[in-house]
């Protein structure tokens, strides 16, 4: 930690990190002052990493944490919107070949200098990795060539215009470390980032130091620690304690409590997650459009955005958000008419209802559970009775899971910027088994789009795709929300709507 601070060295700090919240409250220290300092800031998270292989995840909290240490290609100004380089620093997209030119000088946290090998090596490993959880951003690259050491082309089988936005959440690792490590690099991570891994407990803390050589701007931070604390009531109670400097997912009951907060603040910003109901058709009764149709007509998200987050979210009209690519402001949701859920039902040969299964993770998603809650009183006046099933996140999101296609019906929620993310991941055919979707002029759409250069017509084309949703009906559209944390006051940082917390772009005020 730079020296000495209050007592506590920096090995008995990276000691005490990795105990846990827990083992903190109980020791001497927790009667300490833990406001936010140049020398550490504690996030405490709903969610950690479950693995210390970058590639074996997909969710965006999870890139957040991974983005302190690896680094992407491209990355997002959400002021605008539009992608921006970070490691490259200008591409080209020519038909079926994307051009990237890489930034020089850059070196791993190991000393080597990252080059084209690098990222060649990385795709590769993300798309052959039994373990990752995002080769199918890559599926249909098929050739890769490092023109020279800074310049990389990259083959599609087809012309990909949204090739960026495959490209964005997807980090780079070290070659030459692969090579000398080989199964055991994952143990050291080494990458490109501002903060170097230091150490990490499953279901505890991930601890990183400062990168003194890092090649962008040096972050005002030295130590940073990620502490999973998957109960929303823990979180808020360790930040007001000092035992923790930001936290995610503030329960909008506790906003006001933690505004009149002298030593803490509230950070808001409106999310890029559309939540939305995912009915899995490869299961019966989902497989009847009927009943997904009732589903559609059972739910009423007005109701769920005033009375669970006093206001803070947004109705979705359809399957996306007023912020994304590709929304069509001439699509209506299903209005709320429980009798014609009900008259849906008897007319797919359920006059009597049917029974069902409604799986979610309280650990992921804010409010989850009365969230669910609320949704199955809804969907028993249509006639459909849902028994609630709690999973945590790893079960829940794994191949036992959403990721298998083993849940037929479940409360999830997708960010994206672009419409074609969603619509590709979710209901494109063969893509994955989260929803098990097919429609052949779906398909159609989604494959024209995704090689149409042209801006206009290709959100014309996600609009068709978008109507083809509405009609189909493979979920039940809900709401966006507005991502919610609490910091200590001293710490001067501004959210971003991608659920990142990067401790690289905040600042310690003295």
């Amino acid at each position: 930690m730079g020296g000495q601070r209050a007592g506590v060295s920096r090995r008995e700090f990276l000691k005490r990190g990795a105990l846990g919240l827990g083992a903190l409250a109980a020791s001497p220290l927790a009667k300490m002052s833990w406001a936010a300092s140049k020398d550490r800031v504690t996030i405490l998270h709903g969610i950690g990493v479950d693995s210390l292989n970058p590639y074996a995840h997909s969710a965006s909290p999870t890139y957040g944490m991974w983005q302190h240490m690896i680094e992407p290609l491209i990355d997002v100004d959400y002021s605008k919107p539009d992608y921006i380089g970070h490691l490259a620093e200008s591409w080209e997209f020519q038909g079926r070949k994307w051009i990237f030119r890489l930034r020089k000088g850059i070196r791993f946290h190991s000393g080597d200098l990252f080059t084209s090998k690098d990222v060649i090596f990385s795709i590769n490993r993300i798309k052959n990795d039994k373990r990752s959880l995002q080769r199918d951003n890559f599926r249909d690259v098929v050739e890769m060539q490092a023109l020279d050491d800074h310049t990389v082309a990259i083959t599609t089988e087809k012309p990909n215009a949204v090739f960026l936005d495959r490209l964005h959440n997807r980090f780079f690792i070290s070659k030459a470390a692969a090579d000398k490590h080989g199964d055991q690099m994952d143990q050291q991570p080494i990458g490109t980032g501002p903060y170097r891994f230091v150490s990490w407990q499953r279901d505890g803390n991930l601890v990183m130091t400062r990168n003194e050589d890092y090649w962008g701007p040096k972050p005002d931070i030295k130590e940073v620690v990620y502490r999973k604390v998957g109960e929303e009531a823990a979180r808020v109670a360790g930040l007001v304690a000092g035992q923790g400097d930001v936290i995610n997912n503030v329960p909008v009951d506790e906003i006001p409590r933690l505004e009149r907060h002298p030593k803490v603040r509230v950070e808001k910003v409106e999310g890029l997650r559309m939540y939305f109901l995912a009915m899995n058709v490869a299961h019966k009764p989902f497989d009847n459009k009927l009943v997904r149709q009732a589903v559609n007509y059972s739910i009423d998200p007005a109701v769920i955005i005033k009375s669970i987050y006093e206001g803070n979210g947004f109705v979705l009209n359809g399957p996306l958000s007023s912020n994304v690519i590709g929304y069509d402001p001439k699509i209506k949701r299903y209005p709320f008419d429980p009798k014609k859920a009900r008259d849906l039902l008897a007319q797919a040969g359920f006059s009597n209802g049917v029974e069902v299964k409604l799986y979610f993770s309280p650990d992921r998603y804010p409010k989850a559970r009365e969230i669910c809650q609320v949704i199955a009183s809804q969907l028993a006046k249509g006639g459909i009775k849902a028994e609630l099933v709690s999973q945590e996140f790893v079960v829940f999101w794994g191949r036992s899971g959403v990721n298998g296609g083993k849940l037929p019906f479940y409360y999830v929620g997708r960010p994206a910027i672009d419409a074609d993310t969603v619509y590709d991941q979710y209901f494109r055919s063969g893509v994955t088994q989260r929803i098990g979707y097919k429609n052949p002029e779906f398909d159609r759409l989604v494959d024209e789009e995704q090689r149409t250069g042209d801006p206009k017509k290709r959100i014309a084309l996600l609009q068709q795709a978008g109507r083809i949703l509405m009609e189909d009906t493979p979920f039940a559209p809900l709401y966006t929300l507005a991502e919610v944390y609490g910091a200590a006051r001293n710490v001067v940082w501004k959210a971003r709507p991608d659920e990142k917390i990067l401790v690289s772009d905040m600042k310690i005020k003295s």
